[in-house]
């Protein structure tokens, strides 16, 4: 069946309004869509490249503590530790040479710190252990922290001590000084001793404690 003549009508301008419209409505959402998309690809990019990466952790490879004297209100000891420092730490965050100080705590008291100990010649890029020692003698400690030690020692034969330490930081725009943290950890005395105790359990890992603004 054929279109009787005269009934096609083409479209006219007004027609072509709505048409036009759309087209116009389109290409602008594509056009917004397009630039928000590439602004939030552009955020998300500089997040990703500007985050600072963490920095390794050290692990606590053992702790001996060593009691001279004690009685409820003083304390005589010693502490030796030694971290060993994992290889992608040395002359990318610690200097080869620098400064190694720890410090020894009982809930959340420090008993003893170390001076300060001059370590040298740390290889790039390779695993190593650094030691510091740290000692007190006749040190007061007031209230119930030397009666918890006191059971602790007799009562438990064990204790418990965090450690807290710093290296030399060489990174650009720090305070100098990389300063770590370990979990508190368990020392069990010898069976025949309880004058001396070492590390008992798994190594403990130390992390880099954020510095306050």
């Amino acid at each position: 069946m054929g279109i009787e003549k005269g009934n096609h009508k083409e479209p006219t301008t007004d027609d072509r309004k709505p048409f036009a419209k759309c087209k116009s409505f389109s290409f602008w959402t594509v056009f917004v869509c397009f630039i928000a998309g590439s602004i939030v690809g552009l955020v998300w990019l500089h997040k990703v490249t500007s985050r600072e990466e963490p920095v390794p952790k050290i692990e606590l490879a053992s702790l001996d503590f060593t009691v001279l004297n004690i009685t409820d209100t003083r304390l005589s000891a010693k502490w030796d530790v030694s971290i060993r420092i994992p290889y992608d730490l040395p002359g990318r965050y610690i200097c080869l040479q620098g400064d190694f100080q720890a410090s020894f705590m009982y809930k959340d008291v420090t008993l003893a710190t170390s001076s300060p100990q001059k370590y040298k010649d740390l290889k790039h890029r390779e695993a190593q252990v650094l030691k510091v020692s740290a000692g007190v003698s006749g040190e007061d400690i007031y209230g119930l922290i030397g009666k918890d030690i006191t059971e602790d020692m007799k009562g438990k034969k064990e204790v418990r001590f965090g450690t807290r330490f710093y290296l030399t930081d060489c990174r650009e725009k720090t305070t100098g000084t990389m300063r770590y943290a370990c979990d508190d950890v368990t020392l069990r005395f010898e069976p025949s001793s309880e004058m001396k105790a070492a590390l008992f359990g798994m190594n403990p890992r130390c992390v880099v404690r954020k510095e306050k603004p």
